[in-house]
């Protein structure tokens, strides 16, 4: 069977690794930009995506680029601590949290593709049905014909937008500005959150630095074109206004980079199948998250996997069948969890103090797993 993957992200690399394992399925990847280097910020890999690692065979790679992410705190504006979850602990029947780059996870899963399938600066702009199955057209007039095609583009896939038309936003109003800090004297099991009116601060170990992150109204975000100093000083002004703890922290200098703003949006696709069901949307293209929870790039690998998993059952004839059974064991679970991911946002995401005052009482009370219930489940449900 021949598969296209449009798209060498996450998504589309985890799909291609794993049907290429198969032996009897023919697989092609097109990924638009030129060559990958230093691709993204960090990613914070649950069990849930993580034990894709240990199908590929890599996991030491994993092991050896991360960190263990052990605990998770929250604190308000003023440095108190509100609430304190044991990710070691929570986790402990599924797996460890680790914390990683995504150009590293890129990396490993890259290396993973069978060689000759992974083609990079091709930009795919059309994908329609034929009489023996699906071709995706390219900016260059090329055509690739396929029995089943991988729509995992992104977030703002052009594709997705080419078969249901433009998906609406599901839009915070808030930026975050993400960029490496030096690890310093951070303790690197700890992830660190403060959450505080107008201004979010979250820290993020990695394997050797921290990913920082701050949250702000877009109304306030800095011109991305200043210098990443101007970036800095103007980002750390409007947190020690509003969420004076979080200024406080020795992170606003680089390590490696610059700022990177992220609008803080995300998508649902109106499908996660197509053109008979002979088209999947996998990872951010089917249902984008927001990186409230930490759970895009998880929830990504381990849908990939369960799609790599049908296709690898099928032949040409029964690629709908295998697409339609996917769709039916992953939708609800990745819809579940970018639920939680927009309820931790409304709570970490506010500009008024009163709100951010009765959001810091109630965080001191209700365990902040009440908000992510799906996310916990679906490690226990088959994908």
């Amino acid at each position: 069977m021949r598969v296209i993957v449009v798209g060498g992200g996450v998504a589309g690399l985890t799909v291609a690794a794993l049907l290429g394992r198969t032996g009897g399925h023919s697989v092609t990847v097109l990924e638009r930009i030129a060559g990958y280097g230093d691709v993204g910020y960090g990613l914070g890999l649950y069990p849930l995506g993580g034990a894709v690692f240990n199908a590929l065979g890599v996991s030491a790679q994993v092991q050896e680029r991360s960190c263990a992410l052990e605990t998770y705190r929250v604190c308000g504006p003023s440095g108190q601590t509100l609430q304190e979850v044991s990710l070691r602990d929570l986790l402990a029947p599924y797996g460890q949290m680790r914390g990683i780059s995504r150009s590293d996870v890129l990396a490993i899963l890259a290396s993973q593709v069978p060689d000759g399938s992974l083609h990079l600066g091709v930009e795919c702009t059309g994908v329609r049905a034929s009489d023996a199955g699906v071709v995706v057209s390219t900016r260059d007039g090329a055509e690739h014909e396929g029995d089943a095609v991988v729509l995992a583009d992104g977030m703002h896939s052009r594709l997705r937008e080419s078969l249901f038309g433009q998906v609406k936003e599901h839009d915070t109003g808030f930026d975050a500005w993400m960029w490496w800090a030096p690890l310093g004297g951070f303790d690197p099991t700890v992830v660190t959150e403060y959450w505080g009116p107008t201004a979010f601060v979250g820290v993020y170990p990695a394997r050797d630095a921290l990913n920082v992150a701050v949250g702000i109204p877009r109304r306030l975000s800095p011109d991305s074109s200043m210098s990443a100093d101007l970036v800095l000083g103007r980002l750390r002004e409007l947190v020690s206004e509003h969420n004076p703890a979080g200024a406080a922290l020795e992170v606003w200098s680089l390590a490696a980079g610059v700022p990177f703003p992220w609008r803080l949006a995300d998508v649902r696709a109106p499908a996660l199948t197509a053109l008979g069901d002979r088209v999947a949307l996998v990872g951010d293209s089917g249902v984008g998250f927001l990186p409230t929870a930490g759970v895009g790039a998880s929830n990504a690998m381990r849908s990939a996997a369960a799609l790599a998993y049908e296709l690898s059952l099928a032949d040409a004839r029964s690629a709908p069948a295998a697409i339609a059974r996917w769709n039916s064991r992953v939708g609800d679970l990745v819809r579940g969890n970018q639920e939680d991911s927009r309820k931790l946002a409304k709570a970490m995401l506010v500009e008024h103090k009163t709100t951010s005052r009765v959001i810091d009482a109630v965080m001191k009370h209700m365990p902040i797993t009440m908000m992510t219930k799906s996310i916990v489940r679906s490690m226990e449900a088959p994908f």
